[in-house]
């Protein structure tokens, strides 16, 4: 659960168009689910600030399609996935709606938020091979709510 549908839930009791009884029971099945082999947290984004991200490394294609399906059928609007194979991906991507950079091996299920705040964060490199972990920087910001300019060295051709 994120903070405005935390909101938007107490607005409604506030408003009598959600019994009180009924509310209670959203917010105490809402923290956590147990998926058998992973715990979800879902009130991280409203403790933290940031919902919980999927690393992937370790995990099977089944289980991150589980992880990230859970978390966006909980009310989660943007799950980020990091460290994403692209068989992981291409399962995922079935059920999902999901964007994939293969390049970062950074996954979104969702909508990238329109940036929030008043400044932007720079992402940049200092050569080609820093561009999976610079993109996987600015996926993660974008994912976050940040508005992200990108200053990647490219080859000069000769």
């Amino acid at each position: 659960m994120e903070r405005n549908e935390l909101r938007l839930l107490l607005e409604q009791v506030a408003g009598g168009k959600m019994p009180i009884d009924a509310a209670m029971l959203r917010l105490k099945e809402a923290p956590f689910e147990d998926l058998g082999f992973a715990k979800l947290d879902h009130h991280r984004a409203v403790r933290q600030g940031i919902a919980e991200v999927i690393y992937g490394a370790g995990k099977t294609p089944e289980q991150i399609r589980e992880i990230a399906s859970a978390m966006y059928r909980h009310g989660q609007n943007t799950v980020l996935i990091t460290r994403m194979s692209s068989q992981a991906a291409e399962l995922a991507g079935k059920e999902l709606p999901l964007q994939y950079d293969e390049l970062s091996r950074v996954g979104v299920v969702g909508d990238i938020p329109v940036p929030d705040g008043e400044g932007k964060i720079l992402v940049a490199t200092g050569g080609t091979s820093d561009m999976p972990v610079a993109e996987k920087a600015a996926l993660t910001a974008q994912a976050f709510g940040n508005d992200v300019i990108r200053l990647y060295e490219r080859p000069l051709k000769k």
